[in-house]
């Protein structure tokens, strides 16, 4: 753990700056709004050093109370909410003197506000990258709008039944479609925050995606050969098509929760979800190069991997976002920086943190 720490300790001294930005697709229709698809982002960069750490909830504003309110009516301590304090600062002024830092795309799990994966955001950005979560309107939980609308997930979708394959992949499609768009208006997404292309690589782009994102992630990686790495945080499998023929050479790692065999997902998954989860894995894992990585970290369940078990005060999540990072961003140091074999030395020498490496039926190798 040592490393770990060593790694925490280097990249405390940096702040960052948040920009909410929305980009117009119009060429398509929102299937829910039946207006103009809205792609709603944060673009989180190295600013200048502040002090005084901000409130987390100012990562919705201009609609803090009503996220707020939202956030308690499901179950979240509005006092501990209400003080909870975050590293980034919206709108802060950018760090000119950091350089040639690669762009990485993050896509949230289903219904999980973009803004919700500061663990790791803040990790990514002290260590010198630049990242842009996008939002899903209509489908996360509540989508804060810098002109001040405050949308919720839409009733259609919030019902979805779990096996509707058919509904999901639309939702996935849509997701894709939303990331693409963004990769190819990276530029005018960038030129929002004076000064940021200059600081950015903008030919080094990697994606990670958590859950629904996941999948979406894999989607674009397998078409898209402007992303260079792609890390899928316990992706939804199911929804997952792996096409030998699509798919490139671009190193992947997949990170899943502790539970992720035929048995000890069987009382967590219905028995009609299961075997198309089992089987998802078990084609990616056969079917991904050689320079891909499949892990799982003891402890963890699905929202590990994001901020709300935060929200919740959970006693155990710091240590665990602390390993998850630790391995996020060797993988896209080695992959997007080219610091030679840190994440290879990370897996051969790796300290005793709770991660194992797994096979092609989620058991960890003997």
């Amino acid at each position: 753990m040592n490393a770990m720490r060593l790694y925490n300790k280097v990249v405390n001294a940096m702040s960052i700056g948040r920009k909410a930005v929305v980009l117009k697709d119009i060429s398509r229709i929102d299937p829910i709004s039946k207006s103009t698809r809205e792609i709603l982002i944060s673009i989180y960069y190295p600013s200048e050093p502040l002090d005084n750490k901000p409130k987390y909830t100012t990562l919705f504003e201009p609609c803090v109370p009503l996220a707020v309110d939202m956030l308690c009516n499901m179950g979240v301590n509005r006092e501990y909410i209400s003080n909870l304090e975050t590293g980034v600062f919206n709108n802060a002024r950018i760090n000119m003197t950091t350089k040639n830092c690669p762009i990485l795309f993050i896509s949230p799990a289903f219904g999980v506000v973009r803004d919700m994966y500061s663990f790791c955001v803040e990790h990514l950005v002290k260590n010198g990258f630049v990242v842009i979560t996008i939002g899903a309107s209509h489908e996360s939980i509540f989508s804060t709008f810098p002109d001040g609308r405050f949308i919720q997930q839409s009733q259609e979708i919030s019902e979805i039944d779990s096996v509707d394959i058919k509904y999901w992949k639309e939702l996935l499609e849509l997701r894709v479609e939303d990331i693409r768009y963004v990769l190819s208006n990276v530029e005018e997404a960038l030129d929002s925050v004076r000064g940021l292309r200059t600081i950015v690589d903008i030919n080094t782009m990697g994606i990670m995606g958590h859950s629904l994102g996941g999948a979406a992630a894999y989607e674009v990686l397998k078409g898209d050969k402007r992303v260079k790495a792609c890390i899928m945080l316990d992706p939804s499998f199911h929804l997952i098509t792996v096409n030998t023929d699509e798919r490139g050479s671009a190193p992947l790692l997949v990170v899943r929760q502790e539970k992720c065999t035929s048995e000890e997902l069987g009382n967590e998954v219905s028995q009609e979800l299961l075997p198309l989860l089992l089987k998802g894995f078990n084609n990616l894992h056969k079917s991904s190069p050689v320079n891909s990585a499949f892990i799982k970290l003891h402890g963890a369940d699905h929202m590990t991997f994001s901020d709300i078990p935060i929200h919740y005060e959970d006693n155990g999540i710091e240590l665990k976002h602390s390993i998850i990072n630790m391995y996020i961003c060797a993988f896209f140091d080695e992959h997007l920086k080219k610091k030679e074999y840190v994440f290879h030395e990370l897996m051969t020498t790796k300290p005793n943190d709770g991660i194992d490496e797994i096979n092609s039926n989620g058991m960890r190798f003997r």
